[in-house]
């Protein structure tokens, strides 16, 4: 039995047995609540504390929630299970983590996980108390691995919605709470430290958070002040063995030892290289809250959050290029896939690569509630967001000339690269080679306002409550970018050694290299060629000035590389090396909602719901940049010039809609269906229908247009098949559409016991994707239909699946076993249709394999969560494993231009526990308590090879928390 079907088995037998063991639990049963909360998430929060306070939080917002949701909770101040809010979301059931912060750039793992994924989706809307948040880097989503946990009292995890909720997320809403307060009788006073160390980067990290709140009785009302601020610091060492993609070669002889014969079709990687990353991030967020009540009327709540995430990597990155020539040492598996060979005279290239990334989110809201007496209820919210993202990436490139013969052998768990030959330590044999640089600087802001009323039926059988409002928007997105920058400094092995500058050579640059070594290289597992010469981290990390000033003594081959400009405007945007995007998106929604119950109206038994309807208009403006085509050359005299002087006409015809105004508006409407059964006191059922959208992804909207008009090679004829094309962005992109089906069936037991199960099914339409088309341009007078490729709406798809999840504390256990509790969730995921998409339209491989049969990215069929809690004698402790099955992480990695797929993984997390007194607690946290290695493929759905072999660290870290 493969290990997907074992895992599929056992995870489906486990639930089968979760529910034998809830049948175990006493029937005595808490009083089903007939009141139910406007706030899914105002619970009581102080009955008891530890785990057992966070599973009766979370479980009570998912109980008396009018939508289906699943919830985190951080009862104790700094209790949330992880170090950041992905990492948190991880445990909740159909919650999945990409651990990469691209999928394009799979080689590179994070330390932390990545973009999140909502029952197979990315489509996940993001909120802060209910508000709009969002990076800059994205100008949507936020990403979560950039907010500490510490600052937050919770986590909602909303998979279908209400009318009266903020539309945008096809695959759920994220919503992050933080603490106001009110939330507090008493003053409080709490402080969280720890200490982080990481086994394999042998390095550790100080974080701390601190939380003051209290609340006075004046003659003016009552006052709150909170103030929260976390410094988080964490750090992780990447060690990673690399192939490529595998091409195919035809055998013009028989290997050695017979694996491979003349004439058959075999599978070699293009390269193989090895690299360790250094990675460090400091997280620094405040959240401060005032709230003021004059009366039993009026609620007033200001609240200011500002979060800051500075990353710095340290890349060491050493390959050898064109190993796709066979020879008779190679061999290959029953697949035909190469498995080990000798390459002689090998390239032997290194690089440093820096990455220094500051982003920044500051939200400022002012909130009121106004309940005068009587039916009638109003409410208003005013916001202001902003978020920067500031990216800069340098690398230096070292060859060395002295080459040594690399044996590769790709067999078993872990590559190995052993080497003969070459001067591997001798810095005298290594040349100056290259450099490259990108730079980013982007920025968001969104001021939005809403204004509610809500209405209660006093003496109604059926209806309870209608409530409506209206919610505007204006969002300023701006993206300044380059593209990569590289460029050629003394010497390529295909330059044939001319111009040289060796490292030892004079000169400025002859200090800014040193002897690296690959010390403890995925923990001792494997050989790989362990020293080399490498650019130092400081020549690259003080800006591209500082390292130009340095590389420009050796360049010496008449061409090179040369620094950009954050001049962003003298780029050309949609010309692959940059430019500026400026778009503006306002928003006008109006809903209405009304809440419905009766105490015996469904066949004797209670049930409520909601039903709604939103209705949204979007409008986009941007300025539309054409760039005509690129004519060079000339036609003789002898030929037939009618095509060429035509094409020179077009293109000399002066600028074509440059500045133009491109404006787009849409409406949505969005009906919603909420309905809840007590079937029981301790069993309910919901249903659920909806509508929602996802809109564009900034980078789709980019208003560029680029003209091509192609010749054969004598520069003068038009080329039969494909005379005119050209590629472009899409501001007129429709959103994406979703209707949603779910049911659930829910039985709480226990105040921290409950078995769900929840299926659902989506219907999506309006994929974006790369899609290609006709577009007429007129330019001096010429006409041209040229054949455009851009983002486009299109295409159908659907997603079914179901969750199961159980927990339970064994309070009727004798003894010490009394404290022994179980989580346990298990989540699969079907889809078919639907379409991926490039994420560069100027990508025409990307394009294309985009265009391929594969799942949709990101996309795991199954995945479950089991943890072992215990809580008793002071004690609080638990055991978290987390599991999914393998999954398409992108259809074009970078570089390699192939799909790319994550095999299973799974990891193990764990954390103790103890109360020295009521208020203080030490404790120990684990972070990948295995050691688990991750592994990439690399090749099509029916045919793929191991591509990338990943180690990171196992983190330990000792905390201290009390609170007062």
């Amino acid at each position: 039995m493969s290990r997907q079907n074992h895992v599929r088995r056992v995870a489906l037998l486990c639930g089968a047995s979760l529910v034998a063991v809830a049948a175990m639990a006493p029937t005595t049963s808490i009083a089903q609540e007939a009141a139910q909360t406007d706030d899914a998430a105002t619970v009581d929060e102080v009955v008891v504390t530890g785990i057992r306070a966070q599973l009766r939080s979370a479980q009570a917002i998912k109980k008396n929630s009018e939508v289906i949701v699943d919830s985190v909770t951080a009862v104790d101040i700094g209790a949330l299970p992880d170090r950041s809010v992905s990492e948190a979301l991880q445990r909740i059931p159909g919650i999945t983590l990409q651990r990469t912060n691209s999928a394009r750039d799979p080689a590179r793992l994070a330390a932390e996980g990545g973009g999140v994924f909502v029952r197979g989706l990315s489509g996940v809307r993001s909120e802060t108390n209910g508000r709009d948040i969002f990076s800059a880097s994205s100008g949507r989503g936020l990403s979560f691995e950039d907010v500490s946990a510490d600052l937050l009292s919770g986590v909602d995890v909303y998979k279908n919605v209400a009318a009266n909720m903020i539309e945008g997320g096809i695959a759920g809403t994220i919503n992050l709470r933080t603490r106001v307060p009110f939330d507090n009788s008493e003053p409080l006073l709490a402080v969280n430290t720890d200490y982080n160390y990481g086994d394999l980067s042998e390095k550790g990290f100080w974080s701390g958070s601190v939380i003051a709140s209290d609340r006075w009785d004046t003659r003016f009302g009552e006052f709150g002040l909170l103030a929260n601020v976390s410094i988080s610091n964490v750090g992780n060492r990447t060690d990673s063995i690399s192939a490529d993609r595998y091409d195919p070669v035809v055998l013009t002889a028989n290997s050695a030892d017979g694996t491979g014969l003349a004439g058959e079709t075999v599978y070699i990687p293009k390269n193989m290289g090895w690299r360790t990353i250094d990675w460090e991030q400091k997280r620094t967020a405040v959240a401060l809250a005032a709230q003021w009540r004059p009366n039993d009327k009026w609620l007033f709540t200001l609240q200011a959050l500002g979060s800051q995430a500075e990353t710095y990597n340290v890349e060491y990155a050493m390959g050898s290029e064109s190993i796709l020539t066979p020879n008779s040492t190679y061999s290959y598996n029953e697949d035909g896939f190469f498995t080990s060979g000798t390459v002689f005279d090998a390239n032997y290239n290194t690089d440093t690569r820096i990455g220094d990334d500051t982003k920044k989110t500051g939200d400022v809201a002012l909130n009121f509630k106004y309940t005068p007496g009587g039916a009638w209820s109003f409410s208003g919210d005013l916001q202001y967001v902003k978020s920067t993202a500031e990216i800069y990436s340098m690398t230096a490139f070292t060859q060395l000339e002295d080459r040594p013969n690399l044996q590769f052998v790709i067999d078993g768990d872990l590559p190995t690269i052993t080497s003969t030959g070459g001067s591997m330590d001798d810095k005298s044999s290594y040349w100056w080679a290259a450099a490259m640089d990108h730079i980013e600087d982007n920025e968001a802001d969104e001021l939005a306002g809403r204004l509610d009323a809500r209405y209660d039926f006093e003496n109604n059988d059926f209806f309870r409550s209608v409530e409506f409002g209206v919610r505007m928007t204006d969002k300023n997105y701006t993206n300044r970018q380059t593209g990569y920058n590289w460029g050629l400094l003394s010497n390529q092995y295909w330059l044939g050694n001319a111009n040289t500058v060796y490292l030892d050579d004079a000169g400025a640059a002859s200090d800014s290299s040193f002897l690296y070594t690959f010390d403890n290289f995925f923990r001792g597992d494997t050989a790989v060629p362990g020293v080399a010469w490498f650019p130092t981290a400081d020549l690259l990390n003080q800006g591209t000035a500082h390292a130009y000033d340095i590389l420009k003594t050796t360049q010496t081959a008449g061409w090179g590389w040369s620094p950009l400009s954050d001049d962003y405007d003298s780029y050309r945007l949609g010309g692959g090396n940059g430019g500026v995007t400026d778009l503006q998106e306002t928003t006008e929604a109006a809903y209405i909602y009304s809440r419905f119950g009766n105490d015996t109206g469904f066949f004797g038994r209670a049930f409520d719901g909601n039903v709604g309807l939103r209705v949204v208009k979007t409008k986009t403006e941007t300025n539309q940049v054409v760039t005509l085509p690129s004519i060079t050359g000339s036609c003789p005299a002898s030929a037939n010039c009618t095509d060429f002087n035509r094409a020179v006409q077009f293109v000399s015809g002066g600028a074509l809609a440059a500045g133009a105004d491109i404006s787009k508006e849409y409406t949505n409407v969005l009906p919603s269906l909420n309905l809840r059964a007590f079937l029981t006191e301790t069993l309910q059922a919901r249903v659920a229908v909806s509508r929602a959208i996802l809109r564009p992804e900034m980078y789709q909207l980019q208003p560029f247009t680029n003209l091509s008009i192609n010749f054969q090679s004598d520069g003068y004829t038009l080329n039969a098949t494909t005379p005119f094309t050209g590629t472009g962005g899409n501001p007129n992109l429709e959103p994406l559409k979703a209707t949603n089906y779910d049911f659930s069936l829910e039985w709480y037991f226990a105040p921290t016991g409950s078995l769900t199960f929840a299926a659902f099914h989506k219907d999506l339409k309006d994929y974006i994707f790369s899609g290609s088309s006709t577009e007429t341009y007129t330019n001096g007078g010429v006409t041209y239909d040229f054949l455009m490729t851009r983002y486009t709406n299109g295409d159908e798809g659907k997603i079914d699946g179901f969750e199961l999840a159980y927990s339970q504390f064994y309070d009727f256990l004798p003894g010490a076993l009394s404290g022994l509790g179980v989580q346990a969730n298990f989540t699969y995921v079907d889809s078919s249709g639907g379409r991926n998409t490039s994420q560069n339209i100027l990508d025409s491989v990307q394009n294309e394999a985009a265009d391929d049969e594969l799942p949709l990215e990101g996309l795991s069929k199954t995945s479950y969560n089991l943890a072992v809690l215990y809580e008793k004698y002071g004690i609080s402790a638990r055991l978290a494993y987390n599991w999914r099955e393998e999954y398409l992480m992108t259809t074009s990695a970078a570089n390699i231009n192939a799909p790319v797929w994550a095999s299973d993984f799974g990891q193990l997390d764990g954390s103790i526990f103890y109360n020295l007194t009521p208020d203080v607690k030490i404790g120990v946290q684990s972070t990948n308590i295995l050691n688990e290695r991750t592994v990439l493929k690399v090749g099509s759905a029916d045919s793929k090879a191991p591509y990338n072999w990943v180690d990171t660290d196992r983190r330990i870290a000792v905390v201290l928390r009390a609170a007062f």
